[in-house]
């Protein structure tokens, strides 16, 4: 387990979700009923959609390439 608490992990999923410096707000009365682990899930599953954006995008943009060419 991770050495890290709901408040800093909360602020590093509110950065994930907040890209666009938009200063998301994330209500703490719904982040209470969220155990550590599932926030960490969730920080984890987000990072993993960032990370995998750009080859996933790829891959669709290449798969309409190829049936506008047919």
């Amino acid at each position: 387990m991770e050495n890290i608490n709901k408040k800093d992990l909360i602020e590093e999923i509110k950065k994930l979700i907040d890209k666009d410096s938009n200063n998301i707000e994330i209500n703490i009365k719904y982040i209470d009923y969220f155990e550590l682990e599932e926030l960490i899930e969730i920080r984890d599953s987000l990072i993993y959609k960032i990370e995998n954006r750009k080859e996933e995008t790829s891959t669709y943009l290449d798969d309409i390439f190829t049936k506008c060419s047919s």
